[in-house]
């Protein structure tokens, strides 16, 4: 069933770039990070929506170690997160999304990773798909177990979006829109989590799945399509 989308609150502070760039995470994937990159039709199995709420600097006591970078209702730890340009269509963005994970961590998990995934589309609270949801799966004593269940959503701010640049009278640039009316676009980061606490197992392929996803995401970002490759 869908799953809920988690609230990331506004106010995250990350300068946008020409072309995403992202800060991975420690080893142990205990910190952290950030890359920069912008309501979406459905497209499959789903899950409902949960918050997702901002992230501050938190530490929290997991029995003798501590996991950084817990979201303030501490029940998540954020792993990197991409700041998504306004211009970019997010229904288009997460469409691509999915069919990258579907391909490389659903079909290809256990070959390329070593681990068996799944992948499930999150629904938002207005119903429109707001990301993916990958289901990680370890042995444990010999049997197979859910090992990290990875949340790859937007948040939920509103950012201002403009389509015309006008100089003032002063020589300074005026955002504004043909419409003339305030317009926005939901979504500001594309945010990489997954709940507390953790299974330390999944952290090796977790580091490598992040860095691939960064390269898809740098590719939509350069030709529009996460499958695209540079020949110049």
């Amino acid at each position: 069933r869908p799953r809920p989308s988690q609230e990331l609150p506004p106010g995250s502070h990350l300068v946008p770039s020409p072309s995403a760039t992202i800060e991975m995470a420690s080893a142990a994937l205990s910190a952290p990070n950030f890359v920069r990159a912008a309501p979406v039709g459905r497209v499959g199995a789903r899950r409902a929506a949960r918050p997702v709420r901002g992230v501050v600097a938190v530490r929290a006591e997991t029995g003798e170690k501590q996991v950084a970078g817990l979201t303030p209702c501490g029940k998540y730890q954020e792993l990197c997160k991409a700041e998504i340009p306004t211009k970019i269509p997010r229904h288009d963005f997460l469409k691509q999304m999915y069919r990258y994970m579907v391909i490389s961590f659903g079909d290809n998990g256990l070959a390329s990773y070593g681990k068996r995934m799944e992948v499930e589309l999150v629904d938002g609270e207005d119903g429109l798909t707001n990301g993916m949801c990958v289901n990680m799966y370890g042995l444990k004593d010999g049997a197979e177990v859910l090992i990290c269940e990875l949340y790859c959503e937007m948040d939920t701010e509103m950012v201002p979006s403009y389509d015309t640049l006008m100089p003032s009278q002063d020589g300074e640039i005026i955002k504004s829109n043909r419409s003339g009316k305030d317009e926005f676009v939901k979504g500001r980061f594309f945010v990489i989590r997954r709940p507390v606490p953790i299974d330390e197992s999944a952290n090796p392929a977790l580091k490598q799945m992040i860095k691939d996803m960064t390269l898809a995401i740098n590719k939509y970002y350069a030709f529009g399509s996460c499958f695209s490759e540079d020949d110049t």
